[in-house]
């Protein structure tokens, strides 16, 4: 005996078919974006490197003015123990701002060092999912307008004829001569 199948509505798998051909793009965009994203960091890190690099000098002179100052200062006031305070915290003010520039271009080079890693440890799974998103989506969708179109067609065909039952016992029909 045959079995019919009973599909009152495709609305479910027309919904993932949709939902699938939007993710696919808009999973491709956002690993391009995402590639957009790890180049303006790279940047980034570049301008950041130079920017600090000149601050390095920069802070460098500045602390050595300080000390030709307190240098000048003391010189001025032999033999005093005071009225050079003001020189000696500019000093202080300067070799700290100097230590800070310093410490900045040690953690973005750290950075440039650590994130090349990071983005090699990124594109292997980034490339794979391209992959997919390229190729196996596009067969994936095929196959599900397939599926549909082919369960439409199931849905719009006549339900197959059974055979007429016999009203008064409920059963099959008589076979020919009268006996089953």
């Amino acid at each position: 005996m045959s079995q019919s199948a009973r599909v009152h509505s495709l609305d479910a798998l027309k919904a993932l078919h949709a939902a699938l051909a939007r993710y696919g793009p808009e999973a491709l965009e956002a690993l391009g974006a995402a590639e957009m994203e790890i180049r303006r960091v790279f940047d980034f890190l570049h301008t950041q490197l130079k920017h600090w690099q000149r601050q390095v000098e920069k802070r460098h002179e500045d602390v050595n003015r300080s000390r030709a100052d307190l240098a000048h200062a003391r010189a001025l006031r032999q033999g005093e123990r005071s009225g050079y305070v003001e020189q000696e915290i500019a000093l202080r003010k300067a070799q700290d701002r100097l230590r800070e520039a310093e410490q900045k271009v040690t953690v973005v080079k750290r950075w440039l060092l650590h994130l090349p890693q990071a983005v090699h440890e990124y594109e292997g799974p980034a490339r794979r999912l391209a992959g997919l998103l390229d190729t196996d989506m596009k067969q994936g969708l095929a196959v599900l307008e397939n599926k549909i179109a082919v369960l439409e067609a199931y849905m719009a065909a006549p339900p197959p004829a059974l055979p007429h039952l016999r009203e008064e016992e409920g059963g099959p029909p008589a076979a020919p001569g009268g006996t089953l």
